[in-house]
């Protein structure tokens, strides 16, 4: 009789826990935060000062490779790297020596900043938006090179650097991204770059002497500049972070 009523009573304990389905590891339910995120940009550059004396406006694009940090995602290490071209100058010549000028190139000069730098990046999420603010520091170069080209998609075939002065920067910026997919955003800020004092050309600071040689009208200035941008921005497949 005990026997019975004791298997009797494991029967009503056990029953709601037969209907219970096995829970899932935490691991499968908890979603995983993306840690590596590649962008792309254009950028537009307003010079500053004595540097918006001697240029006008200045134009480029900019690459970054941003790490996140925590597992929210809100802090993050930065790495970029971009190009502002801020004058050039094109002149048709003939390759060689030819009856007619068989073969016409282009010779281009362009007057550029090539920068590059590190530093953190904090976000917040604003609803859909994310807003954040970087602080980098690394080097820049203002250069002017020089390269041949031709035809209707311009090909590199030779180029040279004429003039460059290297140095010391900084930036400070912010902005907001907007996602469009899953996986990629579109990204729109501002940055103010500074460069301190350098020593650079402008459009027609280059002069070919006969002799061959070359003549430079170089100016120096604080070179310091505003920075607007427009870009994506999207996620990598690999190196993702699980919240604990």
């Amino acid at each position: 009789m005990r026997y019975r009523f004791a298997v009797a009573a494991l029967l009503v304990f056990a029953a709601p826990l037969a209907g219970q389905q096995p829970a899932a590891p935490r691991d499968s339910l908890t979603p995983t935060t993306p840690r590596w995120h590649f962008g792309v940009a254009a950028d537009l550059g307003r010079p500053l000062g004595r540097f918006k004396q001697q240029v006008g406006q200045a134009g480029g694009a900019q690459g970054h490779l941003r790490l996140r940090l925590d597992q929210a995602g809100r802090v993050s290490l930065r790495m970029q790297a971009g190009w502002l071209n801020y004058g050039h100058e094109s002149q048709p010549i003939c390759l060689a020596s030819t009856p007619g000028c068989r073969v016409k190139v282009n010779v281009t000069t362009a007057n550029g900043i090539m920068a590059l730098g590190v530093g953190p990046e904090i976000s917040y999420p604003l609803g859909k938006l994310r807003a954040y603010g970087l602080g980098l520091v690394g080097m820049s170069r203002f250069a002017t090179v020089t390269g041949i080209s031709g035809g209707l998609m311009p090909d590199i075939v030779a180029g040279d650097e004429n003039f460059g002065d290297s140095g010391f920067s900084w930036s400070a910026g912010a902005g907001v991204e907007l996602p469009v997919t899953r996986r990629t955003t579109v990204d729109v800020g501002v940055a103010y770059q500074g460069h301190g004092e350098r020593e650079y050309l402008t459009t027609g600071g280059i002069t070919d002497n006969v002799d061959g040689s070359l003549s430079f009208n170089s100016k120096r200035s604080t070179a310091n500049l505003f920075a607007m941008r427009i870009g994506v921005t999207t996620s990598l497949g690999w190196g993702t972070r699980k919240p604990k």
